[in-house]
């Protein structure tokens, strides 16, 4: 039967395709966005930035800041808006908030067991050990409000959350404007 094995052969290589991109599609961030009952994109021409935003430190724009500014203009100005810092009818803030965990599971475990001695009688011993792995990871929240200025009321908002791997704090620019792609892909 040398084309059964070619069909099952082909039928694993799928397989695996579709987990790997399924993995790649779960891996991304968990987006949640909230807005008010009377929140709409089209009562807005202009939009602006908090200052200091929520990711500067003190009075200096950190580089986090810089590259979510340039992020979120651009999808505001995709969305119909036109940025406009002396009179902005919206103001953008961004808040990132990170979060250590420890997860715990068990990874091995050996046993060793004797069975009944004769006639019945116990007859043996029984040894038992189990190791628990714990790992530390963090897990980071990238938010962005939207606030009506002239009323002072938040009227949007938009978070991704996702695990903060090294690969991630190497790559910050294009990870942040990914997720700003991300959480403004739900925008209204």
């Amino acid at each position: 039967m040398p084309g059964w094995k070619i069909h099952r052969t082909a039928a694993a290589v799928a397989l695996l395709i579709l987990m790997a991109l399924s993995a790649a599609c779960s891996s991304g961030p968990r987006i949640i966005t909230n807005s008010a009952p009377d929140f709409s994109v089209a009562n807005y021409r202009t939009f602006g930035f908090f200052s200091p935003l929520g990711t500067d430190r003190g009075n200096v724009q950190s580089l986090e800041s810089k590259q979510l500014i340039m992020s979120a203009t651009r999808e505001l100005e995709m969305a119909g808006l036109r940025r406009d810092d002396a009179n902005p009818e919206l103001l953008v803030n961004f808040v990132i908030a990170t979060r250590e965990t420890l997860q715990s599971r068990p990874s091995s475990s050996v046993g060793v067991h004797h069975g009944r001695g004769r006639y019945g009688t116990w007859g043996g011993y029984s040894m038992g050990m189990s190791t628990t792995e714990v790992v530390q990871r963090t897990e980071g929240t990238l938010g962005v409000d939207l606030v009506d200025r002239a009323r002072n009321q938040l009227v949007w908002e938009g978070a991704a959350t996702a695990r903060v791997t090294d690969q991630m704090r190497q790559n910050r620019d294009q990870v942040l404007d990914s997720a700003i792609a991300d959480i403004f892909a739900e925008f209204p």
